[in-house]
């Protein structure tokens, strides 16, 4: 199973520019022409919030307009920069998003890898929460398959990042909570989240958890005093998920990479079959 995460797409309304410079449109579209590019070709795309720069049924209607190109069946998950009613307006009861409760959860059941998608959002801020609520429900949804490989997915990384602005904030509430959660349940081979615009790996509740890249404009790696936030001229990209169910020496294992978007020119193939290509 090939899982590919895109996060934090930012899609502004038509014509406009984020921060007056992103062009978050055009590079939504450069990603999905890379993962209809992808061979083998990926079972699923996961989009781990942030869809749209302010949540509004136009910008959501945009982006449903550029994702449609894509070959592949894609969900959703909302961030802090979404808005519930708009999304559900465009997307709810969809396969994208097939759930219109006051929180955003359901579970993606036929693949391989059980994935449980998680609402973090707290209305008009910027970090999120898993509160009393949002946990039982996870925890009951764990405990319907305990021997399914499963990953939790979330907007807001349940880590402390270590860097010092306004990303450092993942979850506001409940993480610790959120970790007893899922060290209770072994099945959980991942946490996945977006919010913090760059690849960021750390243990938690224990597993793994994994903050995806964004499509559109990449984070600097901020950890010092100052607590500054800044967007760098590091090239965009997404994660793909490989669940390796017999491949791994000591058994199925998920492999996460991740793929840089651009124009990198063409491939130089060094092996084929196992065999030397001459290149000269």
């Amino acid at each position: 199973m090939l899982l590919v995460q895109i996060s934090d797409t930012h899609i502004d309304a038509s014509g406009e520019r984020v921060y007056g410079r992103f062009d978050t449109s055009f590079a939504l579209k450069r990603t999905v022409t890379a993962i209809n590019a992808m061979r083998p070709a990926p079972d699923l795309v996961l989009h781990t919030g942030d869809i749209a720069s302010h949540g509004s049924v136009e910008r959501y209607e945009a982006f449903r307009d550029i994702v449609d190109d894509l070959e592949v069946p894609f969900a959703l998950i909302p961030g802090n920069h979404d808005d519930r009613v708009a999304l559900c307006t465009v997307f709810g009861g969809s396969p994208a998003l097939p759930t219109t409760g006051e929180f955003l959860h359901y579970v993606i059941d036929h693949l391989p890898v059980r994935i449980i998608c998680c609402d973090s959002v707290i209305v008009g801020e910027a970090p999120g929460e898993m509160c009393a609520n949002r946990r039982e429900w996870l925890d009951a949804r764990l405990q319907e398959a305990p021997d399914r490989p499963t990953i939790v997915a979330l907007h807001h990384p349940p880590f402390y990042s270590g860097m010092t602005g306004s990303s450092a904030k993942g979850l506001k509430r409940g993480g610790p909570e959120l970790a007893d959660v899922i060290r209770r349940h072994d099945q959980v081979i991942r946490v996945l989240a977006g919010h913090v615009h760059r690849p960021i790996t750390a243990a938690f509740g224990g597993t793994i958890a994994f903050a995806g890249p964004t499509t559109s404009y990449p984070f600097g790696l901020d950890m010092g005093s100052d607590r500054v936030l800044t967007i760098v001229s590091e090239p965009p990209a997404f994660a793909v998920h490989a669940w390796l169910p017999d491949a791994a020496p000591d058994g199925a294992g998920l492999v996460t990479h991740v793929q840089p978007v651009g124009d990198w020119g063409q491939p130089l193939t060094l092996l084929r079959e196992g065999r030397v290509v001459r290149n000269d």
